[in-house]
């Protein structure tokens, strides 16, 4: 990324913006940049970006979040739309029969996808970006610029309510996102909807720089008011010594436990903003400022159920169940009673911290899974997946590691992955194997380091159910007997 141009991938990027990025690529500390990415922010995007964040201030200002009527008109709205709505509504009545509206799930988004886009949309300006999620087989969830756009609406408010004020300047550097992967994307670009500041993703991984320490330089240097990242890179830097004070941290992506967010903030001296968000779904909640096990519900534009797992009911406020959604931003992907896969309950009601919000604590959420190196080095399970999901032959997975030394790899996969064979060995003798699985095998190893071994189970039983990607039941073990 030699030529600064190649960032102008906003239409309204200005000529002090894209000074203002080159002087953050070419820095002298800067990691090895390898993607050039862009908000792809056009005038009518801003100012539909504009209007929501509009609505989304006079929304929390006056508490007045998607209820049940407000779920229905946007059902009835879509269901001319999208001839998945039409099915999913045939027969019922939105006003007397929302309850037996049936949910949409992970299969339909993975199988049904063309049905739920609205037959109307100019599908120029999708962008795709598969989920990474806890589940084996990715969500290729299609979305618009100006929903992705929301986020920053969305997260300013959020840091506001922790007292951080966002600069909208090209010459400050709103957020740098951490990640800790041997392979990931690399890239730094101008936010168009926050007046130009900049946002870089960097990767803590030492492959990931000409200098390992250059690391603290580069953040230093570019002096971002936010640090975000899941909790396993917001961990890793805490653990690499990362000696600089944002104005606040936001996790997202997996769990946060409440003894790690206190840690990340008595390390880096700053609040830590727990945020729930799926690709499917966007934003969902935000750690509210008085209890932060609580969350709350962040857009206006969403409703929120809790249904049981057992008999598909909605459960009444304090109880645990499934977390529905229903509305949402994305004019490719309207949500109709979407089922996230993630447990918690909801509770109404007047807050202490000011936004009344209906409260969300999630159950056992998406938990950051860790595998460790005989060496005892740590693994980044997204390294894994890479791993597997380019494998064209494997559908789902799902890895456990269960002693120092041994993982299992478990996957649903082709016949031809799946089936045993003859291999011929150098001296004439024949032994049963299969050669993709082989390959596959080594490849992991590789991955785990040296003296790991990989066992390949193409019998992964799957239930329609959301399936854990990673387990580490070794670690599990090794932490109950401490």
């Amino acid at each position: 990324m030699n030529d600064r141009t190649k960032n102008r991938n906003s239409p309204l990027m200005t000529e002090v913006w894209a000074e203002e990025l080159g002087k953050l690529i070419h820095s002298t500390h800067a990691p090895i940049w390898n993607a050039s990415i862009g908000d792809r922010i056009e005038k009518e995007d801003f100012d539909f970006v504009q209007s929501f964040k509009k609505s989304l201030y006079h929304s929390k200002e006056n508490q007045n979040y998607l209820d049940k009527n407000g779920a229905i008109q946007f059902l009835r709205k879509n269901q001319f739309h999208s001839s998945f709505f039409r099915t999913q509504l045939e027969g019922l009545s939105p006003d007397d029969d929302y309850a037996s509206i049936p949910f949409t799930t992970r299969e339909d988004l993975q199988t049904k996808i063309t049905e739920i886009i609205p037959s109307d949309m100019d599908l120029t300006r999708m962008v795709v970006n598969p989920t990474s999620g806890t589940t084996g087989l990715p969500i290729l969830a299609p979305n618009h610029p100006r929903a992705v756009g929301c986020y920053v609406p969305l997260i300013e408010w959020t840091v506001e309510r922790y007292g951080v004020v966002p600069k909208h300047n090209p010459k400050s550097t709103f957020a740098i996102q951490l990640c800790y992967q041997e392979k990931t994307i690399v890239y730094a670009t101008n936010h168009s909807l926050a007046g130009g500041a900049k946002f870089a993703k960097i990767n803590l991984h030492p492959l990931a720089w000409k200098n390992p320490n250059d690391i603290e330089k580069f953040i230093k240097e570019c002096s971002p008011q936010i640090l975000t990242g899941d909790p396993y890179a917001l961990e890793m830097a805490m653990k690499m010594g990362l000696d600089y004070k944002p104005e606040v941290i936001h996790s997202t992506a997996l769990e946060l436990t409440t003894s790690l967010r206190e840690r990340l903030k008595k390390h880096f001296q700053c609040p830590v903003i727990n945020f729930y968000s799926l690709n499917e779904t966007g934003p969902i909640a935000y750690a509210c400022q008085a209890n932060p096990d609580w969350m709350h519900i962040l857009p206006h534009d969403i409703y929120v159920e809790i249904v049981s797992n057992e008999t598909g009911e909605v459960e009444s406020t304090g109880n645990v169940g499934e977390i529905v959604v229903t509305g949402g931003r994305n004019p490719y992907l309207p949500l109709l009673r979407y089922k996230t896969g993630d447990r918690g309950e909801l509770h109404y009601g007047v807050c202490t911290c000011g936004d009344h919000f209906p409260r969300l604590r999630l159950l056992s959420g998406r938990k950051p899974v860790y595998f460790t190196k005989p060496n005892e080095e740590t693994v980044n399970p997204i390294d894994v997946a890479r791993i597997l999901r380019r494998n064209p032959h494997i559908y789902q997975f799902q890895v456990e590691q269960f002693t120092k030394r041994n993982f299992i790899c478990r996957v649903s996969a082709s016949s031809e992955f799946s089936e045993l064979t003859y291999i011929s060995g150098t001296s004439g003798s024949t032994t049963q194997g299969n050669t993709l699985q082989i390959q596959l095998q080594l490849e992991l190893e590789s991955l785990f380091g040296f003296g790991s071994e990989v066992q390949i189970d193409t019998k992964f039983q799957l239930d329609g159910k959301k399936q854990i990607a990673f387990i580490n039941s070794y670690l599990e073990r090794s932490e109950k007997t401490q």
